[in-house]
């Protein structure tokens, strides 16, 4: 069995009242068990301030995580804020594995070593889970990673986030692990013992509500949208109503996306499995869009829409199933896509969790423990229609598993 613990400090500026807020919630002599791991979430000024270092120094167990635009925990949330999850149990046992300097390998290196690594990780035991936490590397996405995981005979579960913070280019995408940030490193913790850990997947909008027919992609390569029912992806859009032509003096120029994460798209897969992608923008001199992970052709696609109301509503409905289900303990990442739908109600997100865990406790008579970070690509497993586990990276999802 796991326990998990989180905690939040406000504290960017000072160290001693940082450490103290962590270590007060986490009250490691009566909740830390024998084996332990903290993944940790932060604003980037932790780094900078270095109270990011004096927590990790304060901890006596590996800590991994990332930077990330907004935090939430059953001890509060806010956008300039850092989190501590602890991960902890007398019969489970954790491991941390790091793949470093990726900027300097091809996607195919990547990949071999990435298969190579999980083979490692199960020589002796399959892991029941592995969190997984990386940044956007241009040679190696989000999607060549599941990709690579779910070519093994048996693939091992993977949830985790593409680390993203939107505000500030130089600490965009840096993971951590202990004492170093890094922005070429990928970084695992392979998860052993008696667990079941369960997984939950929640869109910001409804699958059925879309711009668009379902149409089929006809052309594409990688993230990049050639043609939809033998259209080019643009003409497509503007055959929708989508996008509307630009009319000019010297005639007519090319519609464009201008609005980053403006145009999302749901796929589907003969196997059953849906996932949605981002849309954001042309490609230079082409008819072609780009997306936020890869497709295939022959796949249907539906282009939809993103709301703030569909967003916090979404959110209401995930923690009253899990209300239901009665499942706790959980890490869960958000698109940083839902926040932007909800314009400056940065925290609405973070409310609806936080009502929810209230009726949850009212419920239950026992408190909901989460963590909740904003993520700039979520990784969790699917079913597909014969019950098979794919792991699949989302965009505009709500993720969570959990652990109890």
């Amino acid at each position: 069995m796991i326990k998990l613990y989180a905690a939040i400090t406000h504290e960017v500026d000072d160290s001693k009242k940082a450490v103290r807020d962590i270590l007060e919630q986490l009250n490691l002599k009566e909740n830390m068990l024998k084996n332990s791991v903290g993944i940790i979430h932060f604003y980037y000024e932790f780094l900078e301030t270095e109270v990011y270092e004096a927590v990790v120094r304060a901890l006596p167990f590996t800590v991994i995580g990332c930077v990330t635009g907004y935090v939430a925990t059953s001890n509060g949330y806010g956008g300039t804020s850092l989190t501590l999850t602890m991960l902890t149990s007398d019969d489970v046992e954790f491991a941390v594995h790091s793949m470093k300097e990726l900027d300097k390998r091809t996607q195919e290196e990547v990949s071999e070593d990435v298969k190579s690594l999980f083979r490692e990780m199960s020589a002796k035991e399959m892991p029941k889970l592995v969190l997984t936490y990386i940044t956007n590397l241009k040679q190696f996405s989000g999607d060549a990673l599941v990709a690579a995981a779910n070519e093994l005979e048996n693939p091992i579960p993977l949830f985790g986030t593409i680390a993203f913070y939107p505000g500030n280019e130089e600490f965009n995408g840096h993971v951590v692990i202990d004492h170093n940030a890094v922005m070429d490193t990928m970084i695992f913790i392979a998860i052993y013992g008696d667990i079941n850990p369960k997984y939950h997947v929640s869109t910001s909008f409804s699958f059925e509500e879309t711009y668009s027919e379902s149409a089929e992609i006809t052309d594409a390569a990688g993230a990049t949208l050639k043609s939809v029912n033998g259209l080019s992806a643009l003409d497509y859009l503007v055959q929708q109503n989508i996008l509307s032509e630009v009319k000019t003096e010297t005639g007519t120029e090319v519609p464009s996306i201008s609005t980053i994460w403006a145009l999302p798209a749901i796929l589907s897969y003969p196997n059953g499995t849906r996932v949605v992608r981002a849309f954001i923008a042309n490609i230079e001199g082409t008819e072609h869009i780009l997306s936020t992970g890869e497709m295939e052709i022959g796949a249907k696609i539906k282009f939809s829409f993103l709301d703030g109301e569909k967003t916090l509503a979404s959110a209401k409905k995930f923690i009253e199933d899990l209300t239901t289900l009665k499942e706790n303990d959980l890490i869960a990442y958000s698109c940083g896509a839902r926040a932007w739908s909800l314009g400056t109600n940065q925290s609405g997100e973070a409310t609806v969790i936080e009502d929810g865990a209230e009726k949850y406790k009212q419920k239950h008579n026992v408190a909901l423990n989460y963590s909740v970070a904003y993520s700039g690509g979520e990784i969790c497993p699917m079913y597909d229609d014969n019950g098979k586990m794919i792991n699949v990276l989302h965009n505009y999802t709500l993720i969570a598993c959990t652990f109890n």
